[in-house]
């Protein structure tokens, strides 16, 4: 079902139809469906962030897709890196979102908890691929990590 602008030009005394109900009805099931827009993925094991002087994957099931109705989505991550330094961003269907440099968080040499928040705004409607990058030397993201993206 797709939304189906309401209608605003009543009369006085006009009554509501069957089909006017059922317009209400599915612009209801529509906005529940995109409030829903929604992947998430917690790490079971410690994962190897690949040793790399430029932003590289972290790991495929890090790589979430969603389908968004258009507007903003919030990007979200929580972790604990071990052996840094270390940078992490997120990349948006081919667009990285953080410093060139930086990325959205960097880190030192420790066992560092690692989380962010950031929203992309203006997204169009369509499927939109969001990918967790690291470049780093050596370091481990700790399992029980969580990344997940979510229409607002």
């Amino acid at each position: 079902m797709a939304w189906t602008t309401p209608k605003t030009d009543w009369e006085v005394g006009e009554l509501v139809s069957a089909d006017d109900m059922n317009a209400v009805s599915e612009n209801l099931v529509e906005l529940d469906r995109v409030r829903k827009a929604v992947a998430a993925h917690t790490t079971i094991a410690d994962l190897s962030i690949p040793k790399s002087t430029t932003f590289v994957d972290i790991d495929s099931d890090l790589n979430l897709t969603i389908t968004t109705a258009g507007g903003d989505v919030l990007v979200h991550f929580h972790g604990v890196v071990v052996n840094g330094p270390f940078r992490i961003d997120v990349e948006v269907d081919g667009t990285r979102q953080g410093h060139a440099d930086h990325g959205l968080r960097h880190g030192g040499p420790n066992h560092e908890l690692v989380n962010f928040t950031h929203m992309v705004q203006n997204l169009s409607a369509g499927s939109h691929t969001f990918k967790l990058q690291g470049r780093n030397h050596a370091t481990t993201l700790r399992s029980h990590a969580q990344f997940w993206v979510r229409e607002i």
